[in-house]
């Protein structure tokens, strides 16, 4: 594995990272620090932030001399490893540059669909009208044959003609849950018989869906129809009276079943906006770099989009070509296979890939250009997910290669217990080797004042948990 692609897979891991909530003091005779390190220090505020998001749900475990040495330690070796990883230049490393671009357009974006097209679909007054009809339930079930906006009319009319197939079954007697899984494409259902579980009438996203369902009587089923993602059957069970939770205690849950229920409008909005920013940004695609990627990787001028292609075969050269590019910016090849989850397997996932990865560039570089980056807690999002890629690459470089390497001699890449055993023993003589250098050292005599309030602390804690239960 090459270090850009330990990189990539590092940013992968650590995510988008939000910051963690610091519980502030009023001054600094509650805040006292607990351990020094050159040019810093760890406060108390930072270790009972720490401590009580890690016991939130072990109401018994109180502070001790023990978890206070256990946390600040850790939260000096954060900050020493964030000098370290300075000291020696990562954030000036293309890979570091190339990740944390890569992380504050998804964050850019993810604010800015969230604050224009997820809000506006699903807005409190929704979310309250399906609490108000939160009673009765039913139990629906459904055979569906997707179809989304790039499918030709082959496809198209291969779906409609297969989901026809499906209720000729229906109506020769074939139970439907045993069609469902036959013929089924949604794969979150098909094996469960096509079961969407106990389900209200707004919880169905689609509009034409919910049409359907609302005048299905119990225990039957539709006709084949098309609605917003494709070909459905459905099918309508029993019903259930239900006592309704307080409106707080399901909110969220609510927010779920919606958003998944209605992700297809999400994206539609966010497809014509793109369409729109394409324009503004000049965005095309490099037709001859993507030919020659498809067909170094297998395909022909007669192969099915859908046919599964050999994407082995491209090189860390053909990986560095753009595929597209903006007022700006470019897409590389090897962006779309950075995430090996969601990596293209045929054309038609390629092409699919690319759009989605092109959003995100065209998108976000929009969200920067209207100042979304200082909005809100983004600033704070951003500095953080900065500081923990600083982090993640350093012991990269310093523990998990030397690793790879000594596993590799050994030839024991696969022992994951031998893999374990040296990887502790490497990073803690790198962390002793961390403290060393930036003379790291308690100070006890602050723990006790430190533990007597962050006993209160838990002990409000405790008493909050208890007063929502």
């Amino acid at each position: 594995m090459t270090n850009f692609k330990k990189y990539l897979y590092i940013s992968i891991t650590i995510g988008i990272v939000s910051m963690m909530s610091i519980v502030s003091c009023s001054n600094s005779n509650q805040d006292p620090v607990l351990a020094v390190i050159n040019n810093g220090s760890v406060l108390y505020s930072e270790y009972l932030g720490h401590y009580l998001l890690s016991t939130q749900y072990k109401p018994d475990k109180f502070p001790t001399v023990e978890n206070l040495k256990e946390i600040v330690e850790l939260k000096a070796i954060e900050k020493m490893a964030v000098e370290e990883a300075l000291s020696v230049g990562i954030d000036k490393d293309s890979s570091y540059i190339s990740i944390v671009n890569n992380n504050e357009r998804r964050l850019l974006y993810q604010k800015y669909v969230n604050s224009q097209f997820t809000k506006s679909i699903i807005t409190d007054s929704l979310i309250r009208k399906i609490y108000n009809e939160y009673t009765p339930q039913y139990n629906m079930k459904y055979i569906m044959r997707p179809i989304v906006k790039t499918s030709d009319a082959e496809f198209i009319e291969k779906q409609k003609n297969t989901i026809w197939e499906a209720y000729k079954e229906l109506e020769d007697g074939v139970e439907f849950g045993k069609v469902a899984q036959k013929y089924s494409q949604d794969k979150t259902t098909n094996q469960k018989g096509g079961d969407l579980g106990w389900i209200i009438l707004e919880s169905m996203g689609d509009h034409v869906v919910r049409t359907v369902m609302d005048t299905l009587s119990d225990h039957s089923y539709s006709i084949p129809f098309r609605g917003f993602g494709g070909y459905y059957i459905l099918y309508k069970g029993d019903h259930r009276e239900l006592k309704v939770p307080p409106f707080k205690d399901i909110k969220q849950k609510i927010w779920k079943s919606l958003y998944q229920s209605r992700r297809g409008y999400i994206q539609d909005a966010l497809d014509k906006q793109f369409l729109e920013l394409s324009k503004k940004y000049h965005y095309k695609l490099n037709d001859k770099a993507i030919e020659k990627a498809l067909k170094k990787a297998g395909y022909k001028s007669n192969t099915s989009k859908y046919t599964e292609l050999n994407f082995s075969k491209l090189t860390d050269k053909d990986k560095a070509m753009e595929i597209c590019e903006y007022d700006g910016g470019s897409v590389l090849l090897g962006d779309l296979f950075a995430n090996s989850k969601k990596a293209p397997i045929n054309k038609y996932e390629f092409m699919e890939r690319l759009e989605n990865i092109a959003q995100v560039h065209i998108i976000s570089k929009y969200a920067k250009e209207i100042n979304l980056q200082n909005s809100d807690e983004l600033p704070e999002q951003l500095k953080e997910m900065k500081i923990s890629l600083l982090r993640a690459i350093l012991f990269q470089k310093k523990v998990g290669d030397k690793v790879d390497a000594m596993l590799k001699e050994q030839k024991a890449e696969k022992d994951p217990g031998k893999r374990n055993e040296i990887k502790t023993e490497l990073r803690t003589e790198y962390e002793d080797y961390l403290k060393t250098k930036y003379n790291f050292s308690f100070k006890e005599e602050n723990f006790v004042t430190s533990i007597k309030l962050a006993t209160d602390e838990k002990k409000k804690q405790n008493l909050e948990g208890n007063l929502k239960e």
